[in-house]
């Protein structure tokens, strides 16, 4: 039923193809038409994301939605954190019958979230969080944080012209993305219909967390009704 049925799954910033993978995989098993593009210069290496432009992240994904454009009768756009900003410009510019954006970024950094899970590392003597928070400041150049804020920007102030179905799903625990970036997005976008979902134990990766199942069963359903 579901092949004629296409979805773009979009990574997040500095991230890469395996933070939406759970997710991916169980689209497939429903047997929807998935396509996951890696956006360009994120390859993991640092100097490969210098002097790359948000216009080329959006061209990364677009090309692989004029392909679902192409072959399916109803597609879907799913972006994960940056993800969902690229998913939002795509819904702007083509006739996309949804967007699911998750944990995506408004307000970013969650300061106190960060704080707490230091200490947690520092009782804990597990050095799990703080090891990815120097690994993220070491990977990224100034030129793709000054991208990303372009990009953050322009949707922003054109967001409200979207009018597809959208679904906006956001982890309270996350350290990255504050939960008020979800409520900026449900009370901004233009679109009429509209469901904003909180997942309460879930971190920034939630597709990774206790709560993945939670949220993919969240899309799917979602996907199901519009």
């Amino acid at each position: 039923m579901n092949n004629r049925t296409g979805c773009l799954v979009i990574h997040g910033f500095g991230g890469s193809v395996k933070e939406v993978e759970p997710l991916v995989l169980r689209l497939l098993e429903r047997e929807y038409k998935v396509m996951v593009p890696s956006l360009k210069g994120h390859t993991g290496k640092r100097e490969d994301l210098k002097n790359i432009s948000y216009t080329e992240w959006i061209k990364s994904a677009e090309a692989n939605l004029l392909s679902l454009l192409a072959t399916c009768e109803v597609v879907y756009i799913i972006g994960f954190s940056m993800g969902g900003l690229i998913a939002i410009n795509l819904g702007l510019k083509y006739q996309i019958d949804g967007i699911v954006t998750i944990n995506t970024p408004v307000h970013y950094w969650n300061v106190k979230r960060i704080m707490i899970n230091i200490a947690s590392d520092v009782v804990k003597r597990d050095w799990r969080n703080s090891r990815r928070y120097l690994k993220s400041s070491k990977q990224l150049p100034f030129t793709a944080l000054l991208n990303f804020k372009l990009l953050l920007g322009k949707t922003k102030s054109e967001m409200k012209d979207l009018k597809c179905p959208i679904s906006i799903i956001q982890a309270i625990n996350d350290d990255t993305v504050r939960k008020s970036s979800a409520d900026y997005l449900f009370d901004h976008v233009g679109s009429e219909v509209k469901q904003l979902k909180f997942f309460d134990c879930a971190e920034h990766h939630i597709l990774w967390s206790s709560d993945a199942d939670k949220a993919t069963e969240h899309i799917i359903e979602f996907l199901k009704i519009i």
